[in-house]
C-alpha cells in the first residue's frame, strides 16, 4: 500500500495497473474466481453495467480490499432510520463505517474523485447511523468514518483510494 495525495491510501486492486500500487486483488466484472457468480454464467461488461449495478460492484471491489487487509465486515448495506452503511466492519476494538463511491471512468484521461460527493449531508447521517450503531451496540467506544473511491478504468480494472478517518465527529 502507497500513501498517495493528502495521506489518503492507494492500492491496485486488479492485475495490469501502470500506476505505483503494491496490491493485486479480485478484478473487475465479477469475473475469473468470483463466486457471485453462476458457473458459466456470463457477466456484462463494465460500460453496461447501470447505477445501481455500478455500485454494487464497487462495494464487492471495497469489501475484498477490507478483507485483503485484515478488517473484519461486520455488515454489508446495513440499514437504520438515518440511511444505509454501505460496510459496517471492525479495525481492532474501532467500529468503521465505510461509505463506497464508484465511477465509470472507461477511456477518460481525466480521473473522477468519486469521494468528493461524500458532502457535509451525507456526513451528518453517517453520524447519526454512528450513534445509532452505539445505541444497539454498548460495547462500541469507537467509530471512525472511511470513505472508499472506486474508479473502474477498464475490465477487471479499477483504482481505489482508501480515506481513512474521511471527516470527524464534530465537523
Amino acid at each position: 500500500m502507497l500513501e498517495g495525495a493528502e495521506g489518503t491510501k492507494v492500492a491496485q486492486v486488479a492485475g495490469g495497473l501502470t500506476e505505483p500500487c503494491a496490491e493485486e486483488g479480485p478484478g473487475v466484472g465479477g469475473r475469473a474466481g468470483d463466486a457471485s457468480a453462476a458457473v458459466g454464467e456470463e457477466r456484462k461488461p463494465v460500460s453496461e453495467l447501470n447505477a445501481y449495478e455500478l455500485g454494487r460492484e464497487g462495494e464487492r471491489i471495497a469489501q475484498s480490499y477490507l478483507d485483503r487487509r485484515g478488517l473484519k465486515v461486520v455488515s454489508t448495506n446495513w440499514r437504520t432510520p438515518y440511511g444505509e452503511a454501505d460496510i459496517v466492519c471492525r479495525s481492532g476494538d474501532e467500529v468503521v463505517l465505510v461509505e463506497v463511491k464508484t465511477r465509470l471512468c472507461l477511456g477518460e484521461s481525466r480521473e473522477d474523485m468519486p469521494e468528493l460527493s461524500v458532502d457535509g449531508q451525507k456526513q451528518v447521517r453517517y453520524r447519526r447511523m454512528a450513534l445509532f450503531y452505539m445505541a444497539e451496540h454498548p460495547e462500541v467506544s469507537s467509530v471512525r468514518f472511511d470513505v472508499i473511491a472506486i474508479n473502474i478504468v477498464g475490465e477487471r480494472l479499477a483504482k481505489l483510494r482508501h480515506l481513512v478517518g474521511a471527516f470527524a465527529w464534530d465537523e
